[in-house]
């Protein structure tokens, strides 16, 4: 059979998306066909990553940025991937990225995103051992870097914090509760986790921890009558509490009586150093402080560890080394007869 092009049917063009433009339109605007851009599959797998674990905000910030570099730095995918590709990407770190000031990145910021690296390959390896069965990042080394000092509150400024909650309004009797967990040694992501039934009136139960290792807070008496006496006004003011209610609630207007996030502790913290003058005051010191006070206590520092949540003996060193320091000046007064010099 024999056809002509006159009898062929005529060709009809089906748009694929929404965003394909009619060739007559495109006469009309003279701009090019907007093409949506394709999902990098490996992209998906980074965000089941963050999802899937239990990181802080600022963690995940961080996780995130860092492995966006690396996405962009490679076109391999995660099966294609070598120990060798990771060591010449630690080299682009080191020579070929800098800062906003353009200056190379220091040690601390190329061990993040090499830790970013570590910890998400990590999770592929036990994730997807079909991709991944060896974990490509094993062999290379983070940079040595030393150790920074503990970032403890002195004994005048924690004075200062106590005096500065007086000073507050609504959220003082919050923000005092607030406080006294923090200087047990809880993170900020901790505190947000917790709930009513966490408090058994002497000690805080926490399930869910940076470490997913569950851990028991002893609390000071003044401090279990502190929180105590917070859940009591909360219920007097019309509130029912049960062993799922949030420990701490927000006093924001879009979230009243919410729970009170990562962020609000943040805002909470910054608005106390402003009234007691502290410079840049941080939930984080006072964690600092807690494992700096343990140790000049006396307290064993593997008890101490278990106290905070400390896995690292290394991160831990830098508390002992203050207690070192203060329990040799100490002998020193002791050996030459001034142990009462102050």
């Amino acid at each position: 059979m024999n056809y002509s092009a006159d009898s062929l049917p005529p060709i009809k063009l089906i748009p694929l998306n929404k965003e394909t433009v009619s060739a007559p339109e495109r006469q009309r605007t003279n701009r090019p066909t907007k093409i949506a851009a394709p999902t990098d599959i490996r992209w998906v797998k980074v965000l089941e990553f963050l999802r899937s674990n239990n990181l802080a905000p600022n963690t995940r910030k961080l996780y995130e940025r860092e492995l966006k570099r690396f996405l962009a730095w490679t076109e391999l995918h995660y099966h294609e991937l070598r120990s060798r590709h990771f060591g010449q990407y630690k080299e682009y770190l080191m020579q070929e990225v800098h800062t906003h000031e353009d200056k190379p990145l220091s040690k601390s910021s190329i061990n993040a995103g090499i830790a970013a690296l570590k910890s998400f390959f990590k999770w592929m390896c036990l994730a997807y051992p079909d991709i991944i069965a060896t974990n490509p990042t094993l062999s290379i080394k983070l940079e040595k870097v030393p150790l920074p000092p503990a970032q403890s509150l002195t004994p005048e400024q924690m004075e200062r914090v106590w005096s500065a909650l007086e000073l507050l309004g609504e959220t003082k009797q919050r923000d005092t509760a607030l406080v006294h967990i923090l200087s047990h040694g809880l993170r900020a992501g901790e505190i947000v986790q917790l709930n009513v039934g966490s408090f058994d009136s002497k000690l805080l139960f926490l399930p869910d921890t940076k470490t997913n290792e569950p851990r028991l807070v002893p609390l000071r008496k003044e401090s279990r009558e502190v929180l105590a006496e917070y859940l009591q006004a909360r219920e007097e003011q019309g509130e029912v509490l049960n062993s799922l209610s949030p420990l701490m609630i927000s006093h924001h207007p879009s979230y009243q009586g919410e729970r009170l996030s990562y962020h609000g502790i943040y805002f909470a913290i910054e608005k106390i150093g402003e009234l007691a003058l502290i410079e840049d005051l941080h939930p984080h010191q006072f964690r600092h402080t807690y494992a700096t006070d343990l140790l000049l206590l006396g307290v064993d520092p593997t008890h101490a560890r278990k106290l905070t949540g400390h896995q690292s003996e290394k991160a831990f060193r830098r508390y002992t080394l203050r207690s070192e320091q203060s329990a040799a000046i100490a002998a020193y007064y002791r050996a030459i007869g001034e142990e009462d010099v102050e």
